[in-house]
């Protein structure tokens, strides 16, 4: 079969679910650096609130700039290392998050069943407790890439009413057969682009 992936951009999202959805919040969670003088240094897991908006649109833009590499001012909270952008409704409601990389942002691809979140919400607590046993070999540095591993995958947990528009705004690709022009499989952005950036393709 000849396949060939075609790429969905961003869509709007209905002013239906963002008229009355406001303020949106834009937070920056992370890990800071705790110290005792007994008993040592230890990760907190942290978060800042980057700002307020009235539309959507607005949090999501100020994310994208401050998801850029210096984005985030070391001064804002010494010792803190940046992990996820958040975007919450005025109903403290998950409505979108993405990683923080040195690349730039990327859009956490939100679940699409409370079944899928139930899994992601497994894989998590797997990764933390990998995290909790790297950091009893004193191997902190995998501990922490482990803990940001896991909340990226919280970052997955959108909340229901939002998880349409979170899943156009995080693009992504529909794979087409060529000889019928339907669509035959979904793809993920990040895979996506990896895959091309190495030279291979997805799907032949």
């Amino acid at each position: 079969m000849n396949t060939h992936v075609v790429s969905r951009f961003p869509i709007e999202v209905p002013s239906a679910l963002t008229a009355y959805a406001g303020p949106f919040s834009l937070s920056c969670a992370g890990e800071a650096a705790a110290h005792d003088p007994d008993l040592g240094a230890w990760p907190v897991q942290s978060s800042i609130l980057l700002g307020r908006f009235r539309r959507f649109g607005e949090a999501t833009a100020c994310a994208l700039r401050r998801g850029r590499q210096g984005g985030i001012r070391a001064d804002l909270l010494p010792g803190f290392t940046p992990s996820l952008l958040i975007i919450t409704d005025g109903q403290q409601r998950l409505c979108l998050a993405g990683r923080i990389t040195p690349t730039g942002l990327i859009w956490c691809e939100p679940v699409a069943t409370d079944r899928e979140a139930w899994h992601v919400v497994q894989e998590a607590c797997r990764l933390r407790a990998q995290a909790m046993a790297a950091l009893d070999r004193d191997d902190h540095a995998e501990a922490q890439a482990l803990r940001f591993r896991a909340a990226a995958l919280d970052g997955r947990l959108v909340h229901s009413c939002w998880r349409k528009a979170a899943a156009g705004l995080c693009g992504g690709g529909h794979v087409l057969d060529l000889g019928t022009d339907e669509t035959v499989d979904r793809v993920s952005t990040d895979c996506w682009l990896s895959t091309a950036l190495a030279g291979g393709g997805a799907h032949a």
